[in-house]
């Protein structure tokens, strides 16, 4: 009787790898910032020297998490790889952590942008907005609508995540979104690249498509939804997903009746002349045209006449 050997089906053991997401909230992440400013300043330090300022050992996976998270929020940035990977605190970790001005507006803006800074908040803010939404709702889209999809035990703890990010952060229509450059899985160790601000549309927005720098409408148009990866936008009045790389922000259109003309200052004038019959009065605006100048001295013509021709025909008085 022959020896049955057991094959491993791999397929099945295969674990499903969620996209990335911060192993933290943004309120955590700033303490860690914080924790790191304290002991490094504006320094770079080593990765394996910075996780200790979290508690953690030099290779543990609470350190890498906390790493890709920082990153992922666009508060540090790391250089080199292996033994010489680097990190350090962006210039927006520093307004967040250094700007003490009460109701700063800046450190106001720098947190709104670290919260929107994750690849995975853009995806749910472009999908969402300002606007509330059910949990089923969200996981809807990160398990059935993302390419790839999240699992959905790590779609609960992303949920929780990013609305504890949103109502730490508070961010609205106006806020800025980059693009992340940095969103590390939590077990990765790639290098992250530098973060490009570009404008990345949301519901409400008014916008101008540009295809090769063409405009093709008449007046920006409102954002009215977006496509589940935020590649594509819809306006108002288009059924076709625009590009959301060819659009560019602006203002909300102005719509007036009419032309408003600069007010112009008018004047009268009056001149009054005694006669022996009584007094003659002519009045007149100031300034005048050339052209109403003109009209007057004809009107002025007929006035004459009309004068002229009360003396030639007395009043024909008849005897019965």
């Amino acid at each position: 009787m022959g020896t049955v050997v057991k094959v491993p089906d791999v397929a099945a053991k295969r674990r499903q790898r969620s996209p990335a997401y911060p192993f933290i909230n943004l309120q955590t992440a700033i303490r860690r910032a914080k924790e790191f400013y304290d002991q490094e300043g504006r320094n770079a330090a080593p990765l394996r020297v910075a996780v200790k300022h979290w508690g953690y050992e030099e290779k543990s996976s609470g350190g890498l998490q906390t790493t890709a998270a920082l990153i992922s929020f666009g508060l540090m940035q790391d250089e080199g790889t292996g033994d010489k990977r680097k990190l350090k605190l962006t210039p927006n970790a520093l307004t967040i952590l250094l700007d003490e001005r009460p109701d700063s507006a800046a450190r106001s803006q720098a947190i709104k942008t670290a919260a929107l800074t994750p690849k995975i908040h853009q995806q749910l803010w472009r999908k969402f907005g300002t606007g509330q939404t059910s949990d089923a709702n969200m996981k809807h889209m990160l398990i059935l609508e993302l390419d790839p999809p999240f699992n959905p035990n790590t779609a609960d703890v992303v949920i929780k995540e990013y609305k504890d990010t949103i109502a730490f952060a508070k961010p609205d229509s106006s806020a800025t979104v980059p693009l992340a450059g940095g969103d590390l899985n939590a077990e990765e160790e790639e290098v992250g690249g530098d973060s490009k601000s570009v404008y990345v549309p949301k519901i409400g927005d008014y916008v101008q498509w540009e295809p090769k720098g063409v405009l093709q409408f008449r007046e920006p148009k409102r954002v009215t939804s977006l496509s589940a990866d935020g590649k594509f936008a819809f306006v108002d009045g288009n059924g076709t997903g625009l590009p959301s790389s060819e659009l560019t922000l602006h203002d909300k259109p102005v719509i007036t009746d009419m032309v408003t003309l600069p007010p112009i200052t008018i004047s009268m004038r009056q001149d009054i002349f005694s006669l022996t019959e009584g007094t003659a009065t002519i009045q007149w605006p100031t300034p005048l045209s050339e052209e109403s100048i003109q009209d007057l001295k004809d009107w002025l013509k007929l006035v004459e006449r009309k004068i002229a021709r009360s003396v030639a025909e007395p009043t024909d008085t008849k005897t019965e």
